[in-house]
């Protein structure tokens, strides 16, 4: 990868930045809402602190689908992005789920399960994918199960952190989608590249 600082002012990379910017503004309101930290007179009193940390998830979704569409329709794509733009992902659910934590404190053992599962998931397929790489394989982008489950994951995010009378047992619910959904997406996303190693193997017989 090379990256060129004039890379950061092209739209993409700014919204992205803007989806990280957003990161402890987010857990901020969350704390702020049940107490944990003191109001600084940032906003008003009367203010919900889960409906603005809602908004703020529905704010970073929408940068994360307009960076996306804006550097593929003008060509805008860099190398900078393709770095930046899944470690906000990654970054902006992990805030999420630890708010989960804190939000539903009932059943954080189930939110902790599912930040686990996420952890593995994605350290395995950093790790399988940095080995493709070293060998010269072009994985591609995001399959449609992975844009599935994230878009999954922010839209039940969204109601988990926004509605405050959601029962515990509907979030149990909601949490249990997100946990199976990313469960599938593994599975998957590990059963394409044993495809993509089988086939560069056949490839290497054949030479």
């Amino acid at each position: 990868m090379k990256f060129e600082l004039r890379d950061i002012t092209k739209l993409p990379n700014i919204l992205t930045l803007v989806r990280i910017a957003l990161i402890p503004v987010f857990v901020w309101a969350i704390l702020w809402e049940d107490g944990l930290v003191k109001d600084s007179g940032i906003i008003e009193g009367q203010t919900n602190g889960y409906v603005l940390a809602a908004v703020i998830v529905v704010i970073s979704g929408l940068t994360d689908a307009a960076d996306g569409f804006i550097a593929r329709r003008f060509n805008m794509i860099t190398d900078l992005g393709k770095a930046l733009d899944p470690l906000a992902d990654k970054l902006t659910q992990a805030a999420v789920i630890v708010c989960l934590c804190i939000r539903y404190r009932s059943i954080w053992w189930m939110i902790a399960a599912l930040l686990f599962l996420i952890v593995v998931k994605e350290i395995t397929m950093l790790v399988v994918g940095l080995l493709f790489l070293k060998k010269g394989q072009d994985l591609g982008g995001a399959k449609w199960f992975g844009k599935a489950t994230t878009i999954i994951f922010y839209l039940l995010a969204i109601a988990l952190i926004g509605v405050p009378s959601i029962s515990q047992t509907a979030a149990m619910i909601m949490i249990g989608v997100i946990f199976v959904m990313n469960a599938a997406a593994f599975i998957l996303y590990m059963r394409e590249y044993f495809r993509l190693y089988k086939q560069r193997g056949t490839a290497d017989d054949k030479s």
